[in-house]
């Protein structure tokens, strides 16, 4: 099902138009004082901290953000599973949407998009003193499916206006997803993650250096998504990867990297680029042909209101 607000967007990106999504919404959180927890990251955040969520959000839209996204990367049961907080996943969960929707109603700009974020992540669980990688951890193809399901079901429920799938990048993860969202009532952008080992190697999956990034994009196009795009990615990387990206899908492009680096459970901001350093990197991503452009963990409302000046 899709809105005029919704409709509207589509008709600028179509039209050219450069569309501004909000940066890093768990890290934004951490910065303000949210705790992130070891297995879970910042999952549980909306009953603990619902106010600062709701605030967090208006501030991204204050700075000029067309799009703000749920909360929800990692409130799935696939995260929060066998953790403390999963009697209250529910709630959880409907917290997560009404703040975003809260946060735009206090904005009084009603026509801001909200994206209901899925992504495929796991729990993080450690191996001795060691985060183990996501593809260390399989998950049955029975209990994607329910968990996927879970979560378009309650962003279909919850009023957000489109679905945003973040950090694709493990194919065996993927298909359910996609299988799954392809029924949903929603419209769907789905956002790939990338890196390079070397300057000279090949671009390959987030996760996973046997797998190319080509790769990783090719699975989603049978779906027809109404966006594609690269995401939580070095900043240094994403004209490569929209390179790609445009090479297989000749529809709107988006592009929001991050900065810094993880180590569970936080954030390490000590190496995030300014907001003048980021926009110098998003003027030839727009001229590539991506105007939907926002920022991935790490980078905050100072970015959002700089890249806003592209509109």
């Amino acid at each position: 099902m899709i809105n005029a607000s919704y409709e509207k967007i589509m008709k600028k990106v179509a039209n050219g138009n450069v569309i501004v999504l909000d940066s890093g919404i768990s890290t934004e959180l951490e910065r303000r004082g949210a705790k992130m927890r070891d297995t879970q990251w910042s999952g549980s955040v909306s009953i603990e901290a619902f106010d600062l969520l709701v605030d967090t959000h208006k501030a991204y839209i204050d700075a000029g953000a067309d799009v703000i996204t749920v909360n929800s990367y990692a409130s799935s049961r696939l995260v929060l599973d066998n953790t403390k907080n999963e009697e209250n996943f529910k709630e959880i969960n409907r917290k997560n949407i009404e703040a975003a929707l809260e946060a735009r109603e206090k904005s009084g700009v009603k026509d801001i998009l909200i994206a209901g974020s899925i992504s495929h992540q796991a729990s993080w669980q450690r191996d001795g003193t060691r985060v183990k990688a996501q593809i260390e951890t399989q998950i049955p193809d029975c209990e994607l499916h329910d968990a996927f399901n879970e979560m378009i079901g309650f962003h279909e429920n919850g009023g957000v206006d489109f679905l945003l799938l973040e950090m694709m990048n493990i194919p065996y993860r993927m298909k359910p997803l996609f299988d799954c969202v392809s029924l949903s009532r929603l419209p769907v952008w789905c956002g790939f993650s990338a890196k390079r080992k070397t300057e000279n190697s090949e671009i390959t999956s987030w996760h996973d250096e046997n797998i190319s990034f080509e790769e990783i994009v090719k699975l989603s196009l049978d779906y027809k998504f109404d966006v594609l795009g690269i995401m939580h990615t070095s900043v240094d990387l994403i004209s490569d990867c929209i390179q790609i990206i445009k090479k297989h899908h000749s529809g709107a492009v988006m592009a929001y990297p991050d900065s810094g680096y993880f180590k569970s459970p936080n954030w390490q901001f000590s190496e995030v680029i300014s907001p003048s350093e980021l926009i110098e990197f998003a003027l030839p991503w727009v001229d590539n042909g991506a105007n939907i452009i926002g920022g991935c963990c790490g980078l905050g409302p100072e970015h959002t209101k700089q890249l806003a000046s592209l509109k």
